[in-house]
């Protein structure tokens, strides 16, 4: 007759001591600290994007009026709080009918003359067009609402 006990697996217990974690709670793990470290860079990265990138998108605000026969002379007005070297718009471009009608470049050196400015293009208009414009800020990026302006001959 076989025996039962020599069927079934035989299992070692651990040799080594399990830890009371009362008497080992004060010490801190280089695994343990990095995995907590981690957790806070990204904690912090999560809570401070979205008011980074909304600070200070430049708004834009555009106006039109005749000037003779098809000539219309067409204002973008840009809002900005920042005009220094380190911050500041850098282009604001024109869009008729979706396609690019005019750009303003600016740079570090020739910025605009304020932090609220606006640009004016003298546009032929021969038929019903929309105008929209974008304004980007150097550190914080494009303007999400381009403004709409419809003109007809």
């Amino acid at each position: 007759m076989v025996a039962v006990e020599s069927l079934t697996p035989h299992f070692k217990k651990p040799s080594h001591r399990r830890r009371n974690m009362s008497e080992n709670s004060h010490k801190i793990t280089r695994r343990g600290f990095l995995g907590q470290l981690v957790t806070m860079g990204v904690f912090f990265a999560i809570g401070s994007l979205p008011k980074a990138a909304l600070a200070n998108v430049p708004t834009v605000a555009l106006d039109g009026r005749k000037l003779s026969g098809n000539e219309f002379e067409v204002t973008v007005q840009v809002f900005h709080k920042g005009n220094s070297m380190f911050h500041y718009v850098n282009q604001v471009v024109l869009y008729a009918d979706g396609e690019e009608a005019k750009a303003w470049n600016y740079s570090w050196n020739k910025r605009p003359e304020s932090e609220n400015f606006s640009v004016k293009a003298k546009l032929g208009v021969t038929q019903k067009t929309v105008f929209s414009a974008m304004a980007n800020c150097n550190l914080h990026g494009k303007n999400k609402d381009k403004g709409r302006l419809e003109l007809s001959a």
